[in-house]
């Protein structure tokens, strides 16, 4: 079991875990994480997260691993956006939209001292169909960190809805190019999550499917097209969401 001490660098080993797409070994690690320190919020978030990608028969699980997250730090926004994620999928869509109106704003006035927050600033933004005003989030983000991949996965899908083909193609080329050019370590999981969420904005929004671009996207994100596939579902985590 990790002892206390040991913690930020076991939080880093499951983000790098979720990343790569072992999200069962995520798992294991945060729950020793959990049981070493019951209040640790993010260890409780990161439990949920790989929960939730582990398969639908896990959302009602992840569902109270966000919960509990939260009643640890009421503030720890990645468990709200996580939370309002699974309820979206467990057709809790009112609730889902409220928790994302939350997220909006209590990530707006933080994000100017916790520039990991565009993310989810963003993610919400998307979520309730401001795709432009997440589309400039994202690209304030990526102003930080151009190597943000999961951000520049969430700039091309809000690309994408907005009706910009031909840019949300250039950039998922981008993201997998950074993927696959091994600078940042194994992200198939990242990809993976990529392919889903995409999949998502079809089901929800079918006329997606009249941009060729949208079509050659899936083509290059599809699981079965990747080299090491991740275990595919939705939602935002990124490499930044380790903290304490």
């Amino acid at each position: 079991m990790a002892g206390t001490d040991q913690l930020p660098d076991v939080m880093d080993r499951i983000t790098a875990l979720s990343d790569a797409g072992d999200h069962a070994a995520a798992l294991r690690l945060a729950d020793e994480v959990v049981a070493a320190d019951p209040e640790r919020a993010a260890a409780h978030t990161a439990r949920a997260w790989a929960l939730e990608n582990l398969g639908p028969e896990h959302l009602p699980q992840a569902r109270y691993a966000y919960r509990d997250a939260l009643r640890s730090d009421p503030t720890e926004l990645w468990a709200k956006e996580g939370l309002s994620t699974v309820l979206r999928k467990l057709g809790q869509g009112d609730e889902a939209d409220e928790l994302c109106r939350e997220v909006i704003e209590e990530a707006a006035a933080r994000a100017a001292s916790e520039v990991e927050l565009l993310e989810l600033l963003g993610w919400c933004q998307y979520r309730l169909g401001q795709h432009e005003e997440a589309s400039t989030t994202f690209r304030r983000a990526l102003a930080t960190d151009p190597d943000w991949v999961s951000v520049r996965f969430d700039l091309a899908l809000a690309l994408l809805c907005e009706g910009n083909g031909p840019a949300a193609l250039a950039e998922y080329a981008a993201c997998l190019a950074l993927a696959d050019s091994g600078r940042l370590g194994p992200v198939d999981g990242l990809v993976a999550v990529a392919f889903d969420d995409l999949e998502t904005a079809i089901a929800e929004h079918p006329g997606l499917l009249e941009m060729p671009e949208t079509t050659t996207a899936r083509d290059l994100l599809r699981p079965a097209q990747r080299p090491d596939p991740g275990l595919p579902m939705g939602g935002s985590w990124s490499v930044r969401a380790s903290g304490s």
